[in-house]
C-alpha cells in the first residue's frame, strides 16, 4: 500500500515559500542523459537539507526547493557534482529524450548545436522546444510547443501543442524533412516570429492557433 500512504506533502514548495525563503532549482543529468549517479543524489540531499524539499516533475528534472540565501552556493554545488540547473523564466526552454539511452545518437551533435543557439532565447512566455532522436518520438516531443522528431539527417517541425486542460491536444507537422544543416536557421525564424507578433505573455500555443493562417507562416513554409 505504499503507493497510496502519505499522498499529501507536508513540504510543498508554496508552503515552504509563503515567506519567501525558499528559492526553487529544477535538476537533471543532462539534456541528454537521464541517469542520476548515487553520489549527485547524495548531493541533491545535502543540497536540500531537512528543511527543503524534493520533487519529480513532468519535464525529465527533479525540483528541489532550497533556502534562498543559500541557491548560489546550491547551484555552485549541484554543477560541481556534474548536475544540470535548467533556466528559468519566459524563454526558450530546451528537452530532449534519451536517445535510446545512448543507443541511437545520430542527432546529438545537432541537438547540443541547437541548444547553444537556442536554449536561453527571451520570448514573450515560455516556449519548451522538445527534440526527440528517431521516429518513435516516445519522450512526446510533438506535445510541446516546438517538436523536432528526427528521421535520416532531417527532421520533422510539429507546432502548436496544446500541453494540458480539456483542450490538450498534439501539435501539427509544419514541416517535413527539414534538413539538419537548415534546422537552427527555420527555428530561429519561427521563434522570431513569436516574438514579433505575440501578444504580450501569449502562451506559443495560442499565438500559433490565433496566426497559422497569416502570410507569414506559409511564406516561411515556401523558403
Amino acid at each position: 500500500m505504499n503507493a497510496f500512504r502519505n499522498n499529501i506533502p507536508e513540504k510543498t514548495f508554496a508552503t515552504l515559500n509563503a515567506n519567501g525563503e525558499f528559492a526553487r532549482l529544477a535538476v537533471s543529468p543532462g539534456m541528454i542523459n537521464k541517469h542520476y549517479t548515487p553520489a549527485q543524489f547524495q548531493k541533491i540531499a545535502e543540497v536540500v537539507g531537512e528543511g527543503g524539499a524534493i520533487k519529480y516533475s513532468a519535464s525529465y528534472s527533479i525540483l528541489l526547493s532550497v533556502p534562498t540565501n543559500g541557491v548560489e552556493q546550491a547551484i555552485k554545488t549541484l554543477q560541481q557534482a556534474g548536475l544540470y540547473i535548467a533556466k528559468q523564466g519566459s524563454i526558450v526552454a530546451m528537452k530532449a529524450c534519451d536517445f535510446c539511452d545512448g543507443d541511437k545518437m545520430e542527432a546529438a551533435a545537432i541537438t547540443e548545436q541547437l541548444y547553444i543557439a537556442l536554449e536561453g532565447l527571451e520570448v514573450p512566455k515560455r516556449l519548451r522546444l522538445n527534440v526527440n532522436g528517431c521516429a518513435s518520438a516516445c519522450y512526446n516531443a510533438i506535445y510541446d510547443d516546438i517538436g523536432l522528431v528526427y528521421q535520416k539527417d532531417s527532421f520533422d517541425i510539429y507546432l502548436g501543442a496544446v500541453p494540458m486542460g480539456v483542450h490538450a491536444q498534439a501539435g501539427t507537422l509544419f514541416a517535413k524533412r527539414v534538413s539538419i544543416q537548415h534546422i537552427e536557421v527555420l527555428l530561429h525564424q519561427i521563434i522570431t516570429l513569436y516574438k514579433d507578433y505575440a501578444r504580450p505573455e501569449e502562451p506559443f500555443y495560442k499565438f500559433y492557433r490565433r496566426t497559422n493562417t497569416a502570410a507569414f507562416w506559409q511564406h516561411l513554409k515556401n523558403e
